[in-house]
């Protein structure tokens, strides 16, 4: 008699998905970020030392979406350099903290996974996504902040 290993076959855990991807505006973060760097950091010596800290993310192979990460920060942030760094370590921890915070900020209060009303979790998904366009449309259209204030 030969003796084999038997695996009882174990299903997968069920995926549990949070956020509603479906009408998510593709973004070309690698385009954005840049731009939202200058009007967010217009002295040349604070955007180097806001791109030295944003730099820290990316650099671990276990980093995902650098530049959609960074704007995250940039988004949580504001003009703070302090803020930045504080950030920027948090997403080097974990990563999907800071999307969900900038980018699904409605949607991480409500808890979608117990909305029962489709029509309520896409009107909050609609909503999420306004605000962040909105967010780095407004810092790309507004006037150059004045340096010397």
């Amino acid at each position: 008699m030969i003796l084999t290993s038997h695996r009882v076959p174990v299903s997968p855990r069920p995926r549990i998905i949070f956020f509603s991807f479906e009408k998510r505006a593709m973004t070309d973060h690698s385009k954005l970020l840049p731009r939202l760097l200058e009007k967010m950091f217009p002295r040349e010596e604070d955007r180097e030392q806001v791109v030295d800290i944003l730099g820290q993310y990316g650099s671990g192979d276990f980093h995902r979406e650098a530049d959609r990460v960074r704007m995250a920060i940039l988004k949580l942030a504001g003009r703070s350099p302090e803020q930045v760094r504080y950030f920027t370590l948090q997403a080097c921890r974990d990563y999907r903290d800071v999307l969900a915070g900038a980018e699904y900020p409605k949607q991480m209060g409500h808890y979608p996974w117990r909305e029962k009303d489709p029509e309520r979790l896409a009107q909050i998904t609609a909503e999420d996504l306004e605000q962040y366009q909105s967010w780095y449309l407004g810092i790309l259209w507004e006037k150059a902040v004045n340096s010397d204030s």
